[in-house]
């Protein structure tokens, strides 16, 4: 990376890192004892986290991976932080995909991003073998109690970092992201742009090296959950709390436990989990100074009630995995309520007419917003046609719908796209179709997402049945759950003699979530 980078050097005498990797090597020079990540009843410092990290970086070598793609399928671990860090150290190129996916849904991504290897936790061990043959995989790498854990990578001797390091214009990683036709398209970005958001989140919501103890509930397969595991904190040389899974309970033990001054939440449904929960307004937030929300709509009374209790506001972004972050209410300026903020270091937002994209809008003028800076994807990999509709002359269309405020703050007031957002995870209501189409009763299908006081949203499926067949919701919905994560299974299946259509004769998705709302 250029040395007249826009936004800071790593610190004093510090050149510019090319990569992550670099921040992970700084931390270990500058802060060799200072505890980079603890989870449940074990904690590694910065020196070990390195140490961990090259021998397991010198294992994948082995396997001839560097400019290549390794699939990781892994739930929030140490082991998972050094898996992410060991992959780039090596050359390999990361790709995250959720854990909790069946194997029809797991197939056609591993076909789609041809991986070297997969690296997987032990309890998935049977699953991702299976796929690795079935998709010609030769590498499957496991971690875990019952294989390896990073307490055996620290008895290895201590080696540094492979050389030569990955440079600021390689492939670092695919965020997967969901894809209109059902199948979920790969976000790629070099390492300078994986650079790129971790310096932004550091300039809106952190502060000087080692000053916050962070906790993070959100899954580190997600974009959200990667920035805040493995990326910022580690740039930052503080002290990562992992949550493994979330719970409201673990969440709030651990708050006064380890004196936790950074909240990275995530969506509202987070919050409100915890709020709900008995022991809330008796924890201790004391040590809480800082809390982050984003990845879904928050009432204005959502962040009320919170402050309310635990004294701090939250402060919303806005990110996609095409280009995360793109715009945050920093800590050292105003928290405006209602907006995400304004446009990171480095990014330009603007609100163009949704028709066609490229009429600019005046301020507090709704239409879709786009987007370009540092941290964009190059583009969807091996997708041109859908590369060719989300940029366009340089610009990201993030398919969000809002308006720039007075002092040019983000405001969101719809989605485009027709995800839905349920626990914290996005939803494209088109996977859903696609498995119920299969279902050998059924002739038409179409998910919509619809609000829910515990989730945020929930999916409602309208079907028909086939001549003749008779459909039983509860049988519809079991076999929704053979073939989908556990939060993509519709709450409701409603069985309808016709869907109805828009004029263009597609199913018309718009009246079918009027009707959820009307109950």
């Amino acid at each position: 990376m250029a040395n007249n980078d826009p936004l800071r050097d790593y610190g004093d005498g510090k050149p510019n890192i090319e990569t992550v990797v670099d921040a992970l090597d700084y931390a270990a020079d500058l802060s060799p004892d200072h505890t980079a990540i603890i989870c449940d009843d074990d904690q590694i410092n910065y020196r070990q986290y390195r140490h961990a990290a090259a021998v397991f970086a010198h294992k994948l070598q082995a396997l001839d991976c560097k400019g290549k793609r390794i699939v990781v399928l892994m739930g929030n671990s140490i082991e998972m932080s050094i898996a992410i860090y060991a992959i780039w150290a090596a050359g390999g190129v990361l790709v995250l995909l959720n854990p909790m996916y069946t194997e029809s849904e797991l197939g056609p991504l591993i076909e789609d991003a041809e991986p070297c290897a997969i690296i997987c936790a032990d309890v998935l061990q049977d699953k991702v073998s299976a796929l690795a043959d079935a998709k010609g995989v030769d590498n499957v790498v496991i971690l875990g109690p019952t294989a390896i854990i990073y307490t055996d990578l620290l008895a290895a001797d201590e080696l540094t970092l492979p050389e030569p390091r990955p440079k600021s214009d390689d492939v670092a990683s695919l965020q997967y992201t969901g894809g209109t036709t059902g199948l979920p398209k790969g976000a790629r970005h070099l390492h300078q742009s994986i650079v790129h958001m971790t310096r932004q989140i550091q300039w809106c919501w952190s502060e000087k090296p080692g000053a916050n103890i962070w906790l993070n509930v959100a899954p580190q397969f997600h974009i959200w959950g990667l920035c805040m595991t493995a990326l910022v904190p580690t740039y930052c040389r503080d002290t990562l709390v992992l949550i493994k899974q979330f719970r409201p309970d673990a969440v709030l033990e651990a708050m006064p436990k380890h004196k936790v001054t950074l909240f990275a939440g995530g969506p509202a449904p987070i919050f409100q989990a915890i709020m709900g929960h008995p022991d809330y307004r008796s924890t201790d937030f004391s040590s809480l100074r800082r809390v982050g929300g984003g990845g879904s709509p928050f009432a204005e009374e959502t962040i009320k009630a919170w402050e309310a209790v635990t004294g701090c506001s939250i402060h919303q972004a806005l990110g996609m995995s095409e280009a995360a972050p793109l715009a945050m209410n920093p800590w050292h300026d105003e928290n405006r309520l209602g907006t995400c903020g304004p446009p990171c270091p480095g990014t330009e937002i603007e609100v163009v007419d949704v028709e066609t994209g490229t009429k600019v809008l005046a301020q507090g003028e709704n239409g879709e917003f786009r987007v370009r800076g540092p941290q964009m994807m190059v583009e969807y990999w091996r997708r041109e046609e859908e590369t060719a509709e989300t940029m366009r002359d340089g610009w990201i269309h993030s398919g969000d719908i809002g308006h720039l405020d007075e002092k040019g703050y983000v405001v969101i007031v719809d989605r485009k796209k027709e995800m839905a957002i349920v626990n914290g995870y996005n939803v494209f209501p088109r996977e859903v179709d696609e498995v119920l189409f299969t279902h050998p009763g059924i002739l038409e299908a179409a998910a919509v997402g619809t609000p829910s006081s515990k989730t945020g949203e929930v999916l409602h499926a309208y079907v028909v049945a086939r001549e003749g067949e008779t459909l039983d919701e509860a049988e519809v919905i079991n076999y929704c759950g053979q073939n989908l994560a556990p939060y993509k299974v519709p709450a409701k299946v409603i069985v309808v003699d016709a869907l109805p259509r828009t004029p263009a004769a597609k199913i018309d998705k718009n009246l079918l979530r009027e009707r959820s709302l009307a109950g």
